[in-house]
């Protein structure tokens, strides 16, 4: 499952999950594979997303007992929105990311140290940008607030003797941007950066077993980034609706889920509910009145459940990450859109045995989702949206909850989402 899920986060990444991609289809005479374009106003809105490497070093201790310290590699992806001011040659922005992280350093039992991992679930930064202008390149330096997702657990078969953590920190770091044409996707801006984070000394509770945790993550990673381009299709004022191009947005709904858990002879199943919002984006091409596109979200949730099950009569469930990566179909009526969708979903859950203490602390889950909406263009370049979508678990995953051999999941989900997207025409 750590395979399928870090190739599915890869491809979100890369097809959008939020990826706002491109500024134009291209004209018929087809641009080059890789050049630079002429235009270097840095000035305005940009969206994108990001793929890359993670690399962290922790170290950990017990109080009075041993400490350990190591490093692993992983892997990255999620998107990123700005907005640059330009004076001059200098440029100033301010920037927001969220990521989904697979990055896990395992630690071997020492004395005075018990086995476990440490595991960075997601980061989000908030920076301030300082560039300059060198026409087709802007080289920048980045600093800000980190704010992670964090679990350590015991080893197995005792992983599900864990605790989650959130904290604040710092990040800083530097890259470059450079404005290019691509095939199919147009003008665009391509990045590669490194940043380093630091998250202050964390304990963790093992069911009674104290960590204590310092984390520090470097990344190394590239970005796809749509920009505000002056051409626009028509005039200031609200004109016919252009459905084409690349769009990056905010999102934000309910959902309802069902879950089912098989082991140990018997199968029980509860409900759960609650608010889920991120950030959406994706790329339309039009062949007349018809679109065909992709589209992806990158979501926070809260949705939380209260049942039993095998093995544990009561357990607390809560899905706090969501995204998904689709493709669309539709049909433009005037300033309407409405469409049909499909692809794959993959969320991550925290469940807790409430008479044992034990925490699976990331629980994953991947699935297939159907669903259908409607998109509303309500001014030049910005698109509301209602949508609909049903998710459906495409395997069993064992959750480990309070033993290394039980038990088998699933997932069916019901969301409704609305959202508003600036569409990079």
């Amino acid at each position: 499952m750590r395979i399928r899920i870090e190739i599915f986060t890869l491809l979100v990444a890369a097809f959008s999950p939020v990826g706002a991609f491109a500024a134009d289809f291209p004209s018929t005479s087809a641009p080059p594979v890789l050049s630079a374009s002429p235009v270097s106003n840095w000035a305005g809105l940009y969206a994108g997303s990001f793929v890359g490497a993670a690399f962290g070093s922790f170290a950990t201790s017990m109080p009075e007992g041993a400490s350990a310290r190591g490093a692993a590699w992983g892997a990255t992806t999620g998107a990123l929105a700005g907005y640059d001011w330009q004076s001059g040659t200098f440029v100033y922005g301010l920037e927001g990311d969220i990521g989904s992280n697979y990055l896990v350093q395992k630690f071997g039992a020492a004395p005075g140290l018990a086995a476990n991992d440490a595991e960075s679930v997601y980061s989000m930064h908030a920076r301030i940008r300082v560039g300059y202008d060198m026409g087709v390149f802007m080289p920048f330096v980045a600093g800000g607030l980190a704010y992670d997702r964090t679990d350590q657990s015991r080893g197995a078969p005792l992983d599900f003797d864990g605790q989650t953590r959130e904290s604040a920190g710092w990040t800083l770091g530097a890259g470059v941007d450079a404005k290019v044409v691509l095939p199919l996707l147009g003008r665009a801006v391509l990045r590669a950066e490194y940043l380093y984070e630091g998250l202050p000394t964390t304990s963790y509770d093992l069911n009674g077993l104290v960590l204590r945790t310092d984390t520090a993550i470097h990344y190394a990673r590239v970005a796809l980034i749509s920009t505000m381009n002056k051409d626009w299709h028509g005039s200031p004022e609200i004109g016919p609706a252009h459905w084409d191009g690349s769009y990056f947005g905010v999102i934000g709904g309910g959902a309802g889920q069902g879950i089912a858990t098989q082991g140990l002879g018997v199968a029980k199943s509860f409900s759960a509910s609650g608010p889920i919002g991120g950030v959406y984006s994706g790329q339309n091409w039009m062949f007349g009145d018809a679109m065909l596109g992709i589209d992806g979200a990158a979501m926070l949730a809260n949705v939380v459940g209260h049942g039993a099950e095998p093995g544990a009569a009561s357990t607390n469930y809560q899905d706090f990450l969501e995204s998904d990566l689709r493709g669309r179909a539709g049909y433009a009526i005037g300033r309407f859109l409405p469409f049909v969708a499909g692809g794959l979903d993959f969320g991550a859950s925290q469940q807790v045995d409430n008479a044992t203490g034990n925490v699976k602390a990331n629980q994953p889950v991947l699935a297939g989702t159907l669903g259908a909406g409607l998109d509303y263009m309500a001014t030049e370049r910005i698109a509301i949206r209602a949508e609909y979508l049903y998710s459906h678990s495409l395997v069993s995953e064992s959750t480990h909850l309070d033993s290394d051999n039980c038990c088998s999941q699933t997932r069916i989900s019901n969301g409704v989402r609305v959202g508003a997207a600036y569409f990079f025409h």
